[in-house]
């Protein structure tokens, strides 16, 4: 026999299962396909709605970006440290590649990017010899360390463009960096800082999950958005087979 309050446990949770599948699960779907930020202040994670294409990872929510008060700051192990306003790096030479980003999550989306060459940014601050790598600050308190040999390769872009029209806030607003070499946790977003450093740093999500030393995409298999999902073979390295 149970006792009276064993019953009652799981009279109630019967109960609430019951609510859940005839009153609550029906219009769960509309909640997941809702951006849960939309209209709000706020910006984070999310795959819902315009999102399906090309999701959104935030490492934390954070507050919208306004443009006039943002400001790039860099310095660190440079001779010339310095700040930088959105009008600022929208005077470098522009640049556009079309590009595939791809997530240690499995999936992966394409874009067409327009940015600068972060060799324009160094002929402004100059980097030390003993400088090796650029550690990047974010809006949402995410940190990640970049080498500068994987900076200055021509494919590596600091944009502020995604498909012809300014980086939404979802997407980094106004300046993120695009690696298409590396797995997506290595370009990160809404960028508030860069600091030159003469060695290696883990950064936020490189902490947690070893998916190859450095995060250059590894051979496997891609499920693309914008093929619905197909699963598809990649030799690692950029994606440059679709």
């Amino acid at each position: 026999m149970i006792s009276r309050r064993k019953f009652l446990v799981r009279w109630a949770g019967a109960f609430l299962a019951l609510v859940w599948g005839m009153v609550l699960r029906p219009f769960s779907k509309g909640w997941a396909d809702t951006d849960p930020f939309s209209g709000t202040e706020f910006v984070g994670k999310t795959r819902a709605g315009e999102h399906e294409s090309f999701y959104i990872n935030y490492w934390k929510p954070m507050r919208r970006i306004q443009p006039a008060k943002w400001k790039l700051e860099v310095g660190g192990l440079c001779e010339n440290p310095g700040t930088f306003t959105l009008k600022d790096i929208l005077s470098f030479p522009a640049k556009t590649r079309n590009s595939r980003m791809k997530c240690v999550e499995c999936w992966s989306a394409r874009a067409l990017w327009q940015g600068f060459s972060i060799a324009e940014l160094e002929k402004v601050v100059q980097p030390r010899p003993s400088a090796i790598g650029v550690v990047f600050h974010c809006a949402d308190a995410y940190i990640e360390y970049l080498s500068r040999e994987s900076l200055l390769k021509p494919e590596t872009l600091l944009v502020y463009n995604m498909n012809g029209k300014p980086l939404t806030d979802e997407h980094g607003f106004p300046l993120r960096i695009i690696v298409p070499f590396k797995y997506g946790y290595k370009n990160p977003k809404a960028i508030l800082k860069m600091e030159y450093v003469s060695e290696f740093q883990a950064g936020t999500w490189s902490k947690i999950g070893a998916y190859s030393m450095d995060g250059t995409i590894l051979p496997g298999t891609d499920h693309p958005l914008d093929f619905g999902k197909q699963p598809r073979r990649i030799p690692g390295g950029e994606i440059l087979e679709y």
